[in-house]
C-alpha cells in the first residue's frame, strides 16, 4: 500500500488516513492506488467491522493534485480512463464506512466523502465541488450521490455553480451527519464506528448497507424481494437469538457471523450501487 496511504485496525476499526500534509492531502495517483487497495483490505477482512477515512495535518482532501504548467487535466489523448478510478468503492466494502473531514475537502475530496455511508464535518472547513470553474466534469459519480444527499437544487448550485459551503451549512442541508469542531471530528466518527463494530451484527449492518444503496434505484417490489430473503437469512443466523439473550440480560452481545463466511448470495458482494438481483 502507499506510503501517502496509511491504515491501522483497532477495536474492530480500520482508519484509513490520507497522508500528503504538506499538500493538503491532494489526491494522487499513489493515494488513488492506495485508497482501493484499503478498501478491499476492509471488505475481505473480518477482523475490520467498520471504516473512518480521514485526512492527516488540517485538510480532508483539497481536491486534485493540480500542476504548474496547465496540464493537471492533459490525459495525452488517452480517454480510457474512469471518473471512478478506484479498484473499490466506499460503497464496495460491505461494513460501514464513515468519513472523518477534519478540514476542506474540495473537489475529489469531497467527491470520496460523498461515497461513504456517514460523514463527519469540521464546522470551519469549506466543503464544494470547483470543477465547473476549472473547466472539468466532476468525477467520483458525485452527480449520482450528491443530489440523493441534499436534493436537486442544492446539488445543482454545488456542482453546476462551484460553490463551497461551510460545515454548518453542509449540516443543515443534510451532507453532514455530525459537525464538529475540527479537534473533535476524528473521535467523533471514531466514536460512531466503535459503537457499530461492538453493538450491531456485522452480517445484518453489511446486507442493511447493501440494501440501502441497491434500494436508491430499485423499484419497490424489487427492493420487497431482496429485504424479505435478506431478513429470514438473517433470522436463520445466530447472531439473530444472540442479540435478544443480549438485550435481555443486559450484556454487550457475543457476535458470531462473519461477513465474508456467511455472506448470502443472492446479495452482490460488491458494488453495491448496483443491482444484481431482479425479482
Amino acid at each position: 500500500m502507499s506510503d501517502e496511504i496509511l491504515f491501522e485496525v483497532a477495536d474492530g476499526v480500520a482508519l484509513v488516513t490520507f497522508n500528503r500534509p504538506d499538500a493538503m492531502n491532494t489526491f494522487s495517483s499513489g493515494m488513488m492506488i492506495g485508497l482501493g487497495e484499503a478498501y478491499r483490505r476492509c471488505d475481505e477482512d473480518d477482523d475490520v467491522r467498520a471504516v473512518v477515512v480521514t485526512g492527516s495535518g488540517n485538510a480532508f482532501c483539497a481536491g486534485a493534485q493540480l500542476r504548474d504548467d496547465g496540464d493537471t487535466f492533459n490525459t495525452g489523448g488517452a480517454m480510457d480512463f474512469s471518473s471512478c478510478p478506484l479498484d473499490f468503492q466506499a460503497w464496495d466494502v460491505r461494513k460501514p464506512v464513515i468519513a472523518a473531514c477534519n478540514g476542506h475537502a474540495v473537489g475529489v475530496g469531497l467527491g470520496i466523502a460523498s461515497q461513504c455511508d456517514m460523514r463527519v464535518f469540521a464546522s470551519e472547513g469549506k466543503y464544494g465541488f470547483v470543477q465547473a470553474r476549472r473547466g472539468a466534469v466532476a468525477d467520483f459519480a458525485i452527480s449520482y450521490t450528491l443530489p440523493r444527499l441534499i436534493g436537486f437544487e442544492r446539488a445543482f448550485e454545488m456542482i453546476v455553480g462551484g460553490v463551497r459551503i461551510s460545515g454548518e451549512t453542509a449540516g443543515q442541508w443534510g451532507l453532514a451527519s455530525r459537525v464538529v469542531a475540527g479537534g473533535q471530528v476524528l473521535e467523533t466518527a471514531l466514536a460512531l464506528a466503535r459503537d457499530m463494530a461492538l453493538s450491531c451484527s456485522p452480517l445484518v449492518m453489511g446486507m442493511h448497507k447493501t440494501l440501502l444503496w441497491q434500494g436508491q434505484h430499485q423499484s419497490l417490489a424489487q427492493y420487497i424481494g431482496q429485504e424479505t430473503r435478506a431478513l429470514h437469512h438473517s433470522l436463520a443466523s445466530p447472531d439473530a437469538a444472540e442479540g435478544g439473550m443480549a438485550y435481555l440480560e443486559r450484556r454487550q452481545p457475543r457476535w458470531q457471523s462473519r461477513v465474508n463466511r456467511d455472506w448470502p448470495d443472492f446479495l452482490s458482494r460488491a458494488n453495491a450501487g448496483q443491482s444484481t438481483d431482479e425479482n
